[in-house]
């Protein structure tokens, strides 16, 4: 007897671990996980995130969490799933300090926004540093460099293995049990080019390498045995790097205290419309959307006013800095004299207001489309300096609907039997990502399917 598990991120380890613990050492069922990535890249988009999580403190999501994310969806998150969510918070963050994780209040890249999140030490990276070796001490059967292809049901459409591809070739596992937790599809052009909408797929920037592994086939192979799908399938969570960078995470969280132009030296959104944390996404998809999917930030010596500008810019690329308008276009190359009239326009519709770079200020431009809302500066005292962005991929949206034991459902809202979900694979996003919930749920639902996966077994 055996319960498989597909990934090694949150969702994965933490299915796997809580599996494990409930089955106990002499049930005689094995716990497999199968992962595509060699064991020191192996853990996914978790390996690589700050992992900050939307809560409150260690055990207090806050009292607005439920409808905060449901809002961001236009009420087409399932409530049950979230309500299930707040509901496990205290016994799941109990259970992984239990295995050593350790958390911290901690000011996030978002400079404009005063609601500090909870990080666990070390980021995503310390999460699966204590789960990992939990997983092996009790017994956990990795198998690095296997890939998942498809699944195998009886004649009841009963889960009942993975057919996969690794070093020897290919192979079927037996599985009384079957968790799917492998991410989403971004790391797969093919397919997201086949969903998406907004702009050229081949301008997404990966937002760390764990992307290119999350290539979707725990998504398909589901769908391919009546999976019904759940969340927005044509988006994705987007954030604003730089494309110059290699680092992970290379955002550029500034751009509320300058201007915002493509490569036609052109404004095309209000950058100052609300605080980084609500427009970020926006942000970012609207570079996406621009020609050539780029997009520059241009700011000039009033950006030194704002005081912890540090945090926002994670990339270690250093700015492009010009003496003139003209050279900057030059160093940009974007048209030198639309990107002058561009900034003369734009300082000509700045009111006199006070400047506070700490909360939406109220300092607006007028008579200029598009608009600027807040922190409406003009750019005209050199040196100037700019960063290049581009929108970044994180997850896909879309993914497989499950009920809140972690159980795949199908097209009629049944459980497909023997068949779990938990993590990026899940669909319950739409429009707009709700910050600081995806390593959360993988956390819980992971560990929620570990459990009912392994008493299902069991019962069997």
């Amino acid at each position: 007897m055996s319960i498989v598990v597909i990934g090694s991120g949150i969702a994965g380890l933490s299915a796997a671990v809580s599996a494990a613990e409930e089955l106990g050492e002499s049930s005689g069922t094995s716990v497999i996980l199968v992962e595509r990535a060699d064991e020191h890249e192996a853990g996914g988009n978790t390996r690589w995130t700050s992992a900050y999580l939307r809560l409150d403190d260690v055990y207090d999501p806050g009292e607005n969490f439920v409808s905060d994310v449901v809002g961001f969806s236009g009420g087409k998150t399932p409530a049950a799933y979230v309500h299930e969510l707040v509901e496990r918070v205290p016994e799941t963050m109990d259970w992984i300090q239990s295995h050593g994780a350790r958390f911290r209040k901690l000011a996030t890249y978002f400079i404009n926004s005063n609601r500090p999140r909870l990080q666990p030490v070390g980021g995503g990276e310390g999460l699966l540093n204590v789960l990992r070796p939990a997983a092996e001490r009790l017994g956990v059967q990795f198998r690095y460099r296997t890939t998942a292809q498809r699944l195998v049901t009886d004649d009841q459409g009963r889960v009942t293995g993975l057919v996969v591809t690794g070093d020897d070739g290919e192979q079927t596992i037996d599985a009384d049990a079957l968790i799917i937790a492998s991410g989403g599809f971004e790391g797969d052009q093919r397919h997201l080019a086949e969903e998406l909408t907004g702009g050229e797929v081949e301008r997404l920037v990966p937002i760390a390498p764990g992307v290119r592994f999350n290539k979707g086939e725990g998504v398909r192979m589901a769908l391919d045995v009546g999976a019904k799908r759940g969340g927005q399938w044509d988006c994705f969570h987007a954030e604003p790097v730089d494309p110059r960078s290699s680092d992970p995470e290379a955002l550029v969280m500034v751009f509320p205290y300058g201007i915002l132009v493509n490569n036609r030296g052109e404004r095309f959104l209000d950058e100052g419309r609300g605080t980084v944390d609500e427009t970020y996404e926006s942000t970012a998809r609207a570079v996406w959307a621009q020609p050539d999917g780029v997009a520059y930030f241009i700011t000039d010596e009033s950006f030194k006013e704002v005081t912890d500008r540090a945090r926002g810019i994670l990339t270690s690329a250093k700015p492009i800095t010009a003496g003139s308008v003209e050279e900057l276009a030059r160093s940009l190359d974007v048209p030198a004299g639309t990107l002058a009239t561009t900034i003369a326009d734009f300082n000509a519709a700045v009111t006199d207001a006070p400047f506070d770079w700490r909360t939406p200020d109220g300092k607006r431009t007028e008579g200029i489309e598009p608009p600027k809302s807040n922190w409406a500066v003009p750019v005209e005292r050199g040196p100037f300096l700019a960063y290049p962005v581009s929108c970044a991929i994180v997850f896909t949206f879309g993914g497989l609907e499950t009920n809140v034991s972690g159980e795949v459902l199908d097209a009629d809202d049944e459980p497909i039997p023997g068949l779990y979900a938990a993590g990026e694979c899940t669909g319950i996003y739409h429009g707009k990502y709700p910050g600081g919930t995806s390593v959360l749920r993988g956390m819980v639902f992971g560990r929620v399917a570990g459990r009912h996966a392994a008493a299902r077994t069991a019962d069997r």
